[in-house]
């Protein structure tokens, strides 16, 4: 009994002094190229979130991967290399604060901490540990090919990291392979290539090998050299390649005419099916925009760094704070703000134009009245937000998870999207105006491309409560409502 109340008192006493602990079970990780990993960080005890900060960081204490404060996700604090791919799977109160991090990339190799704060106490701890990210590559590829009287065979093989050892093999005698050569894609991978030259008495098979230098993998192929590879001066071998080049040449010729004309129809019935769809997104946007209205932005709910005009219909980025009365209608963190018409009945519809797309992100849509104003905001359904989002990379729906919006509307359009840039290459076409569809009794939230009459995305859900048009404005993002 007395072994079992002192077990007791020295549990209690870290607690009770706020002391803790941090610790990785690993100083050192290793992980490929494009997989996910957990950076493991343990606390003990487990703590309340109230005056409790988690941070994440790499190398440096601002580089921050990942920041917890108080329970509320840091996303504006987060760093973008890491947006959308660092997360908590669990809460400081279960000890496991142990991060994951999703689609490794070479530059994501250093150190990584694990920083622990209870403001309430004024203390601190962390651990740390170091990512290795390695590239594993692909089997090798063999190429074959004549050189005078000889065989010339090559083995390449690329998204290695870092450079791996290649090494030829053969069942009896040596091979003199020429250097390596190497070079480095625009992913930072390596790319490595090596020729091997071989006479009429290197029969048998060859083997070519790459052993990863940190993990050791190794990877091959094989290929069976024979006599009748290589090449005799015989007139015979010489009217047959020449017979063989021109049976090529000319199935080349008739492959040609044959493909030439299969794409040309091709073409024909995909621009016409592409025209019978545009008419029949068409014919659908024109049944629902003529219920067009005329919508304001609220300046009660708009976020500090927001700048609405005085009519309320343009809205813009500013890089100081604007100083604006206080209330609990208002965004007191995410650059958001809501329209001033609230939706409780029938149908609706509006539409934004994006004025400035060198921003990062914007999103729209629609949200319910009592959709959270405080603290860092989560876009989804689940928050009482329905929208889509623009990015850089494309654009998506904000559902859970998030949905990819493929852009089907490929054809260059008269208005100026998809137009050819001036070497003849059709650009990435960008949404200029947004309509958005509110169908309330049906539980329907829709939105259209306006300047190619596409269809984006549907949401649907039952609404029990009115709805406000909801606008996410990120850095250098500028939005006008048509009148």
């Amino acid at each position: 009994m007395e072994k079992l109340v002192t077990s007791l008192i020295l549990v209690l006493i870290p607690a009770a002094s706020g002391q803790f602990k941090v610790q990785s079970p690993v100083t050192e990780l290793v992980a490929e190229v494009g997989s996910d990993v957990l950076l493991p960080c343990i606390l003990t005890p487990g703590l309340p979130e109230a005056g409790l900060e988690v941070r994440w960081f790499f190398t440096l204490y601002t580089t921050i991967v990942f920041l917890l404060k108080d329970g509320i996700e840091g996303r504006q604090q987060q760093s973008a290399d890491y947006r959308g791919r660092a997360f908590m799977k669990n809460r400081p109160g279960s000890g496991n604060l142990s991060l994951v991090l999703q689609n490794v990339q070479l530059s994501d190799a250093g150190k990584y901490h694990c920083f622990v704060d209870n403001i309430t106490t004024d203390v601190d701890d962390e651990g740390s540990m170091e990512l290795n990210v390695v590239g594993s590559g692909s089997p090798p590829l063999i190429a074959v090919a004549l050189q005078g009287s000889a065989v010339v065979i090559s083995c390449s093989s690329s998204g290695w990291f870092p450079k791996p050892t290649m090494f030829w093999e053969k069942e009896n005698g040596d091979l003199e392979p020429s250097d390596p050569e190497t070079n480095i894609d625009k992913t930072a991978l390596i790319r490595v290539k090596s020729s091997i030259l071989l006479n009429d008495s290197s029969e048998g098979q060859i083997y070519c090998g790459l052993r990863h230098p940190v993990t050791g993998k190794e990877t091959g192929s094989y290929v069976t050299v024979s006599d009748a590879m290589f090449p005799r001066t015989s007139p015979w071998a010489i009217i047959f390649w020449l017979l063989l080049m021109f049976t090529i040449a000319l199935s080349a010729v008739m492959t040609w005419l044959f493909y030439s004309k299969q794409k040309k129809k091709e073409m024909q019935l995909m621009e016409k099916e592409n025209c019978i769809e545009r008419l029949r997104w068409e014919v659908e946007w024109r049944r629902i925009s003529t219920r067009k209205e005329s919508i304001l932005f609220d300046p009660l709910t708009a976020y500090s760094g927001l700048i609405i005009s005085p009519d309320a219909r343009h809205i813009s980025t500013s890089d100081t704070v604007q100083n604006v009365p206080e209330n609990k209608e208002r965004f007191d963190t995410e650059p958001c703000v809501l329209g001033q018409t609230p939706f409780l009945n029938g149908t609706h519809y509006w539409e934004t134009q994006i004025l400035e797309q060198n921003g990062k992100f914007w999103s729209l849509g629609v949200a319910i009245e009592t959709v959270r104003r405080t603290g860092g905001q989560r876009e989804c359904p689940e928050a009482g937000i329905w929208a889509i989002r623009g990015t850089g990379e494309g654009y998506y729906a904000l559902s859970t998870p998030p949905e990819p919006i493929i852009l089907r509307s490929r054809i260059p359009m008269p208005h100026g999207p998809g137009l050819l840039n001036g070497q003849g290459i059709q650009e990435q076409r960008r949404i200029q105006r947004v309509g958005t569809f509110l169908d309330y009794e049906n539980g329907k939230v829709s939105f259209y491309d306006v300047d190619t009459y596409e269809p984006l995305y549907t949401f649907n859900e039952k609404f029990s409560c009115p709805v406000y048009p909801f606008y996410y404005v990120g850095p250098g993002i500028s939005f006008s409502l048509s009148i």
